[in-house]
């Protein structure tokens, strides 16, 4: 039986501890007071200073822990255990401990989880459940998040069954994270009028959502149709995390979408597994899609396969006319495994000379990445803003090699030169070549300028980094 369990929120008596002493996260005892004088304090006072004391994670969502707030101020005296049970919003938000507490002790959870939520009376909600829908507990738990729909602010469920009416409405929901099995039922939420902020992780026509009022939307697999629906409606979309299923070309309409508030574009294809690369044919780019935009505001773009192994060069043209049609200042790109040339690559580059954070993620049809570097080099037209520059690197044959001295002179000229800005950050990455970035590495150190860009405060990273997320991530 789990300690939480029959803690402060059961029936049985409770168990304080020494009025003047409180647990810290640790666990450990320390004096808290040496007078009565925090228990005089009016009980909103002491409501808010519990609020404080919550242990939210990144989300604002807490775990439940009777070694923390709020169980472990239920359990001080009396007088903390009334205000706290007595504070709707200590108790406004759960991170559902699914896979460690079931199905080991059910029915206490279900429980537990039960008076938890009763004790946020009408404040708004937030919760994390992720489980398998197989635990005997999963419908108990579902069932009391769908009894206080109506309060929902802050949801994210995974892999789970859902069922709501159509005509259901959501008046407190401002977020929502849906990971629904591929033959769930419709889900209506365009009765929540303060949704903004959407992620859906294999998105359907089945989950109805008002796009015209969101301003965040991701997914990481959608059909180029609901997409276009997508665009022809978020006018107020500032940030978008697309990846677009393989489609043709001539589904494209002739006019473009204007979104005109969007900042920040992720937009690639769904991740193909190692496995079955050999079984299905690698889908390309939706870089085609570019032509059918107009963002003037845009700040931030990823464009990118994930994966790569594709002889198939792209046409860059859509970038190109994209770029031109929308006109905006592009501060971060992360282009990422781009089949194309290395000309192509440095004409998107050229488009874009505002960029002041870059990450290249080369695809192995560019065999040579000489002239990659050399272009980097002496030109103050090229790139002239650059302070971040990241690029990875798969060499796909092992006599393939990069010239040191080409990327010293790149970094001489970025960081030395005053004809441009001053590249501040450097990161390199040989995948699959270790030793090759080895040698680069102690070819730098051991230059006369090194300990100049140190002085200068040039941050130089070597080293391999999960390039399928990370270099999809727009600093």
């Amino acid at each position: 039986m789990l300690p939480w369990a029959v803690g402060p929120l059961s029936n049985r008596a409770p168990q304080y501890q020494n009025q003047y002493t409180l647990v810290n996260r640790d666990g450990k005892l320390r004096l808290a007071a040496r007078s009565r004088r925090v228990l005089a304090l009016p009980p909103e006072i002491l409501g808010e200073i519990f609020f404080f004391c919550l242990p939210f994670d990144k989300n604002l969502l807490v775990t439940p822990d009777p070694r923390g707030a709020p169980l472990i101020l239920c359990k001080v005296c009396r007088q903390w255990r009334s205000i706290a049970l007595a504070t709707p919003k200590l108790w406004s938000s759960i991170y559902f401990e699914s896979e460690e507490a079931l199905p080991e002790s059910a029915a206490l959870y279900v429980d537990f989880c039960r008076d938890w939520i009763s004790r946020a009376g009408g404040t708004p909600l937030s919760f994390w459940l992720h489980a398998n829908a197989s635990d005997p507990a999963v419908d108990s738990l579902l069932q009391i998040i769908s009894g206080v729909s109506q309060q929902w602010q802050n949801i994210d469920i995974r892999d789970l069954p859902l069922s709501f009416p159509a005509d259901r409405k959501y008046p407190l929901l401002e977020k929502l994270n849906l990971s629904p099995p591929s033959d769930h039922p419709v889900l209506s939420f365009c009765d929540a009028p303060r949704l903004r902020d959407v992620f859906i992780s294999e998105y359907t026509t089945r989950v109805q959502l008002p796009w015209h009022q969101l301003t965040k939307f991701g997914t990481l697999s959608m059909r180029i149709e609901a997409c276009l629906d997508l665009l022809r409606h978020a006018s107020n979309l500032a940030e978008a995390h697309l990846r677009i299923s393989p489609y043709d070309a001539s589904a494209l309409p002739d006019t473009i979408f204007s979104l005109p508030r969007l900042h920040y574009l992720n937009l690639s294809v769904p991740w193909v597994d190692d496995e079955y690369t050999e079984m299905v044919e690698l889908p390309m780019m939706p870089m085609t899609l570019l032509k059918c935009l107009k963002t003037p505001a845009l700040k931030a773009l990823a464009l990118g396969f994930e994966y790569p192994w594709n002889d198939d060069l792209v046409d860059i043209s859509p970038f190109l006319a994209f770029v031109s049609q929308s006109s905006f200042h592009l501060h971060a790109l992360t282009l990422s495994v781009i089949p194309t040339t290395a000309d192509a690559l440095m004409d998107c580059l050229k488009a874009t000379p505002s960029v002041i954070r870059l990450k290249l993620h080369i695809s192995p049809s560019i065999v040579d990445m000489d002239p990659v570097f050399a272009e980097f080099t002496g030109h103050d037209k090229f790139l002239p803003n650059l302070e971040s520059l990241q690029i990875s690197l798969w060499l796909r044959s092992p006599t393939q090699t990069v010239d040191a001295s080409l990327v010293v002179n790149m970094l001489i000229w970025r960081c030395v030169t005053s004809k441009v800005a001053r590249l501040r950050s450097f990161w390199l990455a040989v995948l699959g070549k270790r030793e090759l970035e080895e040698s680069i590495k102690s070819y730098i150190e051991a230059h006369p300028v090194f300990p100049e860009l140190e002085a200068l405060g040039t941050e130089l990273r070597f080293g391999e980094r999960n390039y399928l997320h990370s270099f999809m991530e727009v600093s």
